[in-house]
């Protein structure tokens, strides 16, 4: 007999026809199954890492070659290879034709260049410095972990010679979607892991102010985070572009110079490492490809001034940033406005989504009886 749980996974059975054990059973749903990827310090790390590694060597070739698994998924993440290619010419610009300029002019080009090149970093840094604090700040608030992602099995059509289609991991984001977020993966994991289908809904209608476990908190959990995320969505496409900018104009401030100067410390010489990767035309076999990458003195070797020389050098970029100069009044004020521009937008983009979260007693008890049971037909 297969036990039937409401919005739950689906549950293998044993060759005999009986319920394997709880480890059996978690073990071959994460095997096939779409799943919630374990939340850690570095998930969301590793998960980027992923996607830019299948990027460059996945989806990009898929997409030139007309394959006919690719996907809107694959579409949105390759994004991040026009930035890294168009970074990378921007900062070459100033650098290649080095050789042929004078020295003042060789000084001033390579100044150009770095200022470009953090630029490039603190832009990116920018961005998710906004999501992390706005995140953070929400999921204290309601609940709702907005970088939670799971890890999805696509399964592909056979292409390229493959007798049988292949199996792929994407990671998305589990809120992505306002209107249709995988709610039913977050029941599937709750009744995995936590044995209860409603996990996830009950930490957020204890959040909304429901001091005890609802029949059905799914209803109104899921009504409340659809308006969050409707709400984040709009605002996150504001507000990260603000912190975008302040890091471009910290990167181009005089005392940030000496941010990288640690790094040039640090770096004793280059040496050539090989890296291998799985050939993105033909999955069973291997590509190599030799990279240049530095070789670093041990950190014991390194003062504590040295180490710590590039916090103090950005301390100082943001005290240059706020102070500007006397020029004219745009570049008196422009740090100013910028620096409290990113804290009045991380404000709100806390502060609306979670207006009308918590539960007014007035209003809803009387059309709920948190102690009475539903069913809804």
């Amino acid at each position: 007999m297969e036990q039937v749980v409401q919005n739950g996974p689906k549950l293998p059975k044993s060759d005999i026809g009986y319920l394997t054990s709880n480890e059996d059973r978690k073990n071959e749903y994460y095997a096939t199954e779409s799943h919630i990827y374990k939340q850690g310090p570095l998930s969301g790390v590793n998960a980027g890492l992923h996607k830019l590694s299948n990027d460059i060597f996945t989806y990009f070739p898929k997409g030139f070659q007309g394959s006919k698994n690719s996907d809107f998924y694959e579409y949105l993440s390759l994004g991040m290879v026009p930035y890294i290619i168009g970074s990378a010419l921007l900062i070459a610009l100033y650098s290649a034709a080095n050789k042929h300029y004078n020295l003042a002019d060789k000084a001033s080009s390579a100044k150009v260049a770095k200022t470009m090149g953090a630029g490039v970093v603190l832009y990116g840094l920018g961005k998710w410095l906004f999501k992390k604090i706005t995140h953070s700040a929400i999921k204290g608030s309601t609940g709702i972990d907005l970088d939670m992602r799971y890890i999805n099995k696509v399964n592909e059509l056979p292409e390229h010679g493959h007798q049988k289609g292949l199996v792929r991991e994407q990671y998305p984001g589990v809120y992505d979607s306002a209107t249709f977020f995988r709610s039913d993966l977050l029941a599937a994991d709750g009744e995995i892991n936590h044995g209860n289908v409603y996990h996830w809904d009950d930490k957020i209608t204890q959040k909304a102010g429901f001091e005890t476990k609802l029949y059905a908190p799914n209803q109104i959990a899921n009504e409340k985070t659809r308006k969050v995320l409707a709400r984040i969505k709009a605002l996150e496409n504001v507000g990260k572009y603000i912190f975008a900018a302040t890091g471009v104009a910290l990167g181009s401030q005089e005392a940030f110079e000496n941010v990288g100067k640690v790094f040039t410390k640090y770096a004793k010489k280059y040496v050539t490492k090989r890296v291998t990767f799985f050939d993105p035309d033909n999955l069973e076999k291997m590509k190599t490809l030799d990279v240049r990458v530095p070789k670093f003195k041990k950190l014991s070797k390194l003062s504590l001034k040295t180490l710590t020389s590039p916090f103090e050098a950005l301390g100082k970029a943001f005290v240059q940033l706020w102070k500007g100069d006397k020029k004219n009044l745009i570049t008196k004020y422009y740090g100013k406005a910028l620096i409290l521009s990113c804290a009045i937008s991380a404000f709100l983009t806390w502060l609306i989504p979670t207006i009308g979260f918590k539960r007014n007693p007035n209003t809803i008890k009387t059309k709920i009886d948190e102690n009475k049971k539903y069913e809804v037909c």
